[in-house]
């Protein structure tokens, strides 16, 4: 099972070694987003747009970020950052909006699996519910 702990603590180690005296570096830019295209933005930050926009990118079409109005990513990296070092900031913000959205709580299990049986090996689904070719 994926540790979100573990995974977040190694991002943030990374983003805590990376320099912040470097304007031309992703942890040390300075300045405000002005995204011209989709296709400029690095991946580090795509991640974070994808989870925070993760409704509004919609089920169908889940990491496709073109969907939403560059504006609107503007807006929300500048409301966000706050100068250089501000991808740990940004690294958190992800890993909780991932694990609030991740979580399995009873309602969301209930939601999703409601009357459904999962055959499985040891189960008795098989000899109803799916279909086990015969010996010939």
């Amino acid at each position: 099972m994926f540790n979100y702990e573990l995974s977040r603590n190694s991002a943030i180690t990374y983003w805590e070694n990376q320099p912040t005296d470097r304007p031309y570096e992703l942890n040390g830019f300075n300045g405000t987003f002005a995204y011209s295209d989709h296709s400029l933005i690095p991946q580090p930050i795509l991640a974070f747009l994808i989870e925070y926009f993760y409704d509004s990118i919609g089920e169908a079409r889940r990491n496709h970020i073109n969907k939403i109005p560059l504006d609107k990513i503007n807006s929300c990296l500048n409301e966000i950052w706050e100068g250089p070092g501000s991808m740990i900031k940004l690294t958190h913000l992800l890993f909780d909006l991932r694990r609030n959205r991740t979580s399995t709580t009873p309602t969301n299990v209930d939601k999703l699996f409601k009357g459904y049986q999962t055959p499985t090996v040891d189960s008795n689904l098989g000899d109803n519910s799916v279909d086990i070719p015969k010996e010939r």
